[in-house]
Parts: C-alpha cells; sequence; structure tokens
C-alpha cells in the first residue's frame, strides 16, 4: 500500500505544471545553506562562547576598524563639502515617492557634492566612540552591521561625473574616493551587467557597486555570519536608494552580472571579497 502511494505521488509531482512546489527548490543550494546556519540549543551556546571572545580589548581593537585602503591610489577629498547645509527633506514622503528609475537625463555630470551626500548618508564613518582599554576608537555609521565589524566596501564607477571617469574605492573613515582604475569603462560593464534594454546605462553617471567581505563576519559569528552580511548589504542598499531620491538623482539595482568579470574589473578576488549589488544611478529626467 505504503509503495502504491508513493508511486501515486510521483505521478502527480512529474505533471505538477504550477508555479510552485518542490521541483524548483528540491536542489536548491540556498535552502541547503539556511537549514546548516540553523541555531539549536548546543550550537547558539557555542556560538556564543565564540562571540564572548570579542570582549578582549586586544581582539576589539583589531576587529572594530576594518578600512581597506589603496597607499598609492590617487585620492579626492570629499570632507571639503562637510561645512555645506544638508538638504532637508521628508523622510516619509521620500520613502513613498522612491521607485526604480531606469533612464537618465542625458549628458548630466554628477557633482562632488551630490557623491559626498550620497557617500557619508549611507557608509561613512559618523561617530567615533572611545572604547575603554582599546587603542583607538570604534567607528559607527548609518546603518546596522553585526558586531559593528562592517562587512562591506563600496567602489564608485563614473561614466559622467565632475571627478572625470574611472573606477573608485570610498574610504569611509576619510570621506576620501580612492581612484583605482582612471578612464571610460562604460563599454566593458555593458558588457557584464544586463541593463539593455531594461535600463539606459547610456544616460546614467555610474554605479555603486557593493562588496562583501565574509571573513570580517565570520570569524565572530562562524555560519550564519552570511545571513547577517546579506542583511547589511540591503540595509546599504536601501539608504543608497532613498538618498538618491531625496536629492533628484534616480537609481536602479541590477541583479543580473557575470560576477567574476565584475569582481575581476574592480580588482577584487571574488572569493574573500565579492560584489554583492549593484545599483545604477543618474540624473533623474522628471526633475524631482
Amino acid at each position: 500500500m505504503i509503495s502504491k502511494i508513493n508511486e501515486t505521488k510521483a505521478f502527480f509531482d512529474s505533471i505538477d505544471e504550477g508555479l510552485y512546489g518542490k521541483k524548483n527548490v528540491k536542489d536548491a543550494l540556498a535552502l541547503v545553506y539556511h537549514e546548516n546556519s540553523k541555531f539549536n540549543v548546543y550550537s547558539q551556546r557555542k556560538q556564543g562562547e565564540k562571540i564572548g571572545v570579542f570582549y578582549n580589548p586586544y581582539i576589539t581593537e583589531r576587529c572594530s576598524q576594518p578600512f581597506k585602503h589603496y597607499p598609492n591610489a590617487e585620492k579626492i577629498d570629499l570632507k571639503v563639502y562637510d561645512d555645506l547645509p544638508t538638504p532637508q527633506k521628508d523622510l516619509f514622503g521620500t520613502i513613498l515617492n522612491r521607485r526604480s528609475v531606469r533612464d537618465y537625463k542625458p549628458d548630466y555630470k554628477v557633482s562632488e557634492r551630490e557623491l559626498h551626500i550620497m557617500l557619508k548618508h549611507s557608509y561613512a564613518v559618523t561617530n567615533r566612540v572611545k572604547m575603554d582599554e582599546v587603542d583607538g576608537h570604534v567607528g559607527f555609521r548609518p546603518i546596522p552591521s553585526p558586531g559593528g565589524l562592517y562587512s562591506l566596501e563600496m567602489y564608485l564607477v563614473l561614466f559622467n561625473s565632475q571627478t572625470g571617469p574611472g573606477i573608485f574605492h570610498f574610504r569611509p573613515d576619510e570621506m576620501t574616493l580612492e581612484k583605482i582604475y582612471d578612464g571610460d569603462t562604460l563599454s566593458q560593464f555593458k558588457e557584464i551587467v544586463t541593463t539593455e534594454p531594461y535600463i539606459n546605462i547610456n544616460t546614467a553617471c555610474g554605479m555603486v557597486l557593493v562588496t562583501g567581505l565574509y571573513e570580517r563576519l565570520s570569524i565572530k559569528y562562524g555560519e550564519r555570519a552570511y545571513r547577517f552580511m546579506i542583511h547589511e548589504s540591503g540595509f546599504l542598499a536601501q539608504n543608497l536608494s532613498l538618498i538618491m531620491e531625496a536629492i533628484g538623482l534616480g537609481s536602479c539595482m541590477v541583479g543580473g552580472y557575470i560576477d567574476d568579470k565584475v569582481n575581476e574589473m574592480i580588482g577584487v578576488d571574488g572569493v574573500f571579497e565579492t560584489c554583492h549589488n549593484i545599483l545604477i544611478f543618474g540624473k533623474n529626467k522628471m526633475g524631482k
């Protein structure tokens, strides 16, 4: 009887033409990871012991300032705009008005001041707190981050801007852009990022690429770290989208790209540091 029931279930599974069902997820690596990163009473206690090590001042000092830098890169100092007034926008109105913008005002050059607002209010160090027994400080930023470890890095790919075209790395502790490639890269990115015909990248000012360094979190949170890193990446994308809306720029998140080619373009290894998010932006043609 049991074998007959199993045969019947297998038959109906084979002819199921619905959108949902186990046929879509039975081999999903995402579900395998999620299942294996769940806590039980034992694993949560074991992880808690690992987290407790981070209260040691020696470890805190070395993990609380995760700033990647390019020592020999030409720098663009954005701190010069710190004293200018920040545009005052209604938060709730900005949230309600935000939409993905896929076409942009042609020939608009994004200014350094606009880049300053974007970067400062999304992922810059905005508050430095001295911790007992620690040489230095912990730098807090506008979004939540697991343990204040800040696992992300930001890269700007500029096509049409006041600074000229190129690829830049953002230093959140200095409010500077480090130029890691000088020159126009629009044609190269059009080949590896799926935009057309959905997004008119030809009129865009540039792209923001967000990478994650899993090891920054895994040393404290183990297998759970990857979940947390994706959370943080989402928080940053949301901040960027709302900031763009508030200052009259349009933006659109892109999920289709050749990962290894994108990583190669910005000079990261694709394993220990790899791209998570791409946001294309330009001047909103609607003039908001």
